[in-house]
């Protein structure tokens, strides 16, 4: 039987759920579709209450005399009635699916409000029917933004995260406490990568005006996403597009060009475009390779990290041997070159992916309370570390106390 919920707070309308009210939440998209799907958190009777119940199947029998999963064909409410299928996941749990679009999934979710249900969203219901640690990793999974990432996210949802955090807390109440440091601070060091399988890296493109920037965004994004004109300053606002490179998700950023500005609108552009270089995950420094120009020696020093292109290598080069080392030839008007750069820049990114079920933290709140048991374990607070670890996978929010040194460790 599915745990109560254990976790409290307002209904939409106001009302506040206690941890046995009945919930209901629209699984699926709003807008049209071919199906829609509602989950019930509640007992069968609600569905048969009164002498006209909400759901009458075609077998005749009542909601709460249906066997476990069984899908049920039937109809939902008052004669003409909506066409649903049904099924009981188990005693407390009733899946409905109904035609897509908003009428009749509006008027399910309106009829078990009435019924006393509580309509909240699929991430509530989540967090009321299992623990929080498996609603986040249910939301992770939801928010992948390729399958390749969504690959890694099912691992850790079917276990592989929990029992690497069990096999940790073990360790530390077995008082094998050597090892436990090293392995928070692994699933520590995958934090970040973790972070980007739901939140795409960011890449911003850099360089003169007209060096090709934004010829350069369309080629690896494969479309015209950026306009191209040869006039100097077109490129004031930053645009983006939203790519996957080797399976990963990539943001890249086109930006003003760098020089010295006309105007105080093209020196705003610029600033911005500095700016955002400088929080970038990678920048892109785009040189013209047929025309080179003094300025872009003082764009190469100053972002000495950097990825290096050098575009329109369909006309003669210009920069002969003064190019720096692991430079990247490229073309955006033929594509010579674009998929070896799309490869290098997704290779400067992910420096090393995890193994198959390997396991990674895919909650800000899971990186928290890590930060903080790796904190607790530097000074020896063994149940300190223990707690913060169990808090990562019990149900709702623990308070743990964060040792005097957790603030400083994590600083570092």
């Amino acid at each position: 039987m599915t745990a109560p919920c254990d976790s409290t707070g307002p209904a939409p309308d106001g009302r506040t759920a206690d941890k046995y009210s009945p919930l209901v939440a629209l699984l699926t998209p709003r807008g049209r579709g071919a199906v829609a799907s509602v989950r019930l958190r509640g007992t069968a009777e609600l569905c048969d209450r009164g002498a006209s119940p909400l759901f009458t199947a075609a077998n005749g029998r009542r909601m709460a005399e249906q066997p476990l999963d069984r899908v049920l064909f039937g109809r939902w409410g008052k004669a003409p009635g909506e066409e649903v299928v049904v099924c009981r996941v188990d005693h407390e749990i009733i899946e409905i699916h109904c035609h897509g679009g908003d009428a009749a999934a509006r008027r399910i979710l309106a009829d078990l409000e009435r019924a006393g249900c509580l309509i909240v969203s699929w991430q509530e219901l989540e967090t009321a029917c299992a623990s929080q640690f498996d609603a986040e990793c249910r939301e992770a999974l939801s928010n992948a933004p390729t399958l390749r990432c969504a690959d890694i996210l099912l691992d850790q949802l079917m276990g592989t995260l929990r029992s690497s955090i069990e096999q940790i807390i073990g360790l530390v109440q077995r008082g094998e406490t050597k090892f436990a440091p090293r392995e928070i601070t692994t699933l520590l060091d995958r934090a970040r990568f973790g972070r980007h399988l739901t939140e795409p890296w960011q890449v911003v493109i850099v360089g003169r005006p007209n060096v090709g920037k934004s010829s350069l965004l369309n080629a690896l994004a494969g479309y015209q996403r950026a306009i191209v004109f040869d006039k100097p300053g077109t490129t004031r606002d930053m645009v983006t597009a939203e790519i996957a490179l080797d399976g990963w998700p990539v943001r890249l950023t086109d930006t003003a060009g760098i020089r010295k500005a006309g105007s105080a609108l093209e020196s705003a552009g610029i600033e911005l475009a500095l700016d955002q270089a400088r929080r970038a995950d990678r920048c892109l420094i785009v040189i013209d390779g047929s025309a080179p120009h003094a300025d872009d020696e003082g764009l190469l020093a100053a972002w000495p990290g950097a990825l290096v292109v050098a575009n329109k290598s369909d006309l003669p080069d210009a920069w002969e041997e003064r190019l720096p080392v692991g430079v990247h030839r490229v073309s955006s008007l033929t594509g010579e070159g674009i998929a070896a750069l799309g490869d290098a820049l997704a290779a400067s990114l992910i420096l090393q992916v995890p193994a198959a079920r390997m396991a990674v933290p895919v909650a800000a709140r899971q990186v928290e309370l890590l930060q903080m048991a790796l904190s607790a374990a530097h000074a020896d607070q063994w149940e300190t570390c223990a707690a913060a670890l169990e808090a990562i996978l019990q149900p709702g929010n623990q308070a743990v106390t964060a040792p005097a040194c957790a603030n400083a460790a994590t600083r570092e």
